[in-house]
């Protein structure tokens, strides 16, 4: 019976870890889809001394500490400098006694009982607490991101990998594939035909929301390059790469892409409650598009 109290506490323990888990492949998908973060490893590996803006600066101690997100895949690269994502305080209490407390952080708060012991229930003494004790929020970057937040996330993140995979399909195809539009996702095909007259009307939309999710993926990627995810206020046109040649980002992505893109798929099949109305499967294959 004294165990039951902790149950619920392991159960919400476990969910934060694991919103928090997915929060950082999310993170982890947009920094590999940054051109500035890419900008920032070419920096970094030749070292070149040459002043940079705020934002470049800010690129490269993001590169700093999430070190090189194209060469390591989501598990390995969790476990090393993407932990830093996932650094937490624990949330669990400590006793001390007087003899322990030597120094303290001024938002520490102590409970003294009457000569080391509590005389209250222990019911009552959970209450006293909840009622005398504010609750922290987690650390911005653990949040729980919402539901519909993150079904527009993953769904940009597997728009900018077919991008990546097939330049030349029609934009239009590759918005059906993403599942951009919910009243689309099962009648619009990505390799249907385009001489389908019926679905004119269709395809123009797909065009005009695949271009305005890839701009919002562009600037939540930039965003995540200098550590703030998920965030969408508008970047100066000024300060949005380092000083660099562009950086071509489509052989970097190759190592992993096919992994996370298949992951970003399907997220988005269940964020969507797209299951059995399309193949578990993408419709653009390796091989090419049918048109």
């Amino acid at each position: 019976m004294n165990q039951l109290p902790l149950l619920p506490f392991s159960q919400a323990i476990k969910q934060s870890w694991g919103a928090a888990v997915h929060s950082a492949r999310l993170f982890y998908n947009y920094l590999r889809l940054s051109a500035s973060y890419g900008s920032g490893l070419v920096h970094r590996a030749c070292r070149q001394a040459r002043r940079l803006n705020k934002h470049g600066s800010g690129v490269l101690a993001c590169v700093k500490k999430y070190g090189d997100v194209y060469k390591l895949d989501f598990d390995t690269w969790l476990k090393g400098p993407g932990f830093h994502w996932l650094a937490t305080p624990s949330p669990m209490p400590e006793i001390q006694t007087a003899t322990t407390i030597k120094a303290s952080d001024p938002a520490d708060l102590f409970i003294r009982f009457p000569m080391g012991k509590n005389a209250m229930p222990q019911r009552e003494l959970i209450d006293y607490i909840n009622q005398c004790v504010p609750t922290i929020r987690a650390p911005k970057q653990t949040q729980r991101i919402p539901r519909v937040a993150q079904k527009n996330l993953w769904r940009d993140v597997y728009l900018s990998y077919l991008i990546k995979n097939y330049p030349e399909t029609e934009l239009w195809r590759l918005g059906a594939e993403a599942m951009l539009v919910d009243r689309f996702i099962g009648k619009v095909e990505p390799t249907g035909r385009r001489m389908n007259a019926s679905q004119d009307h269709e395809r123009r939309l797909l065009v005009a929301t695949v271009i305005r999710h890839r701009e919002w993926a562009h600037n939540i990627a930039e965003h995540a390059a200098v550590d703030r995810f998920p965030c969408k206020d508008a970047i100066t046109h000024e300060q949005m790469y380092l000083a660099l040649p562009a950086v071509d980002l489509t052989k970097q992505l190759a190592d992993h892409a096919r992994e996370e893109s298949l992951f970003a798929r399907q997220q988005v099949l269940v964020h969507t409650k797209a299951l059995g109305r399309v193949s578990s499967t993408p419709y653009l294959k390796e091989q090419g598009v049918l048109f």
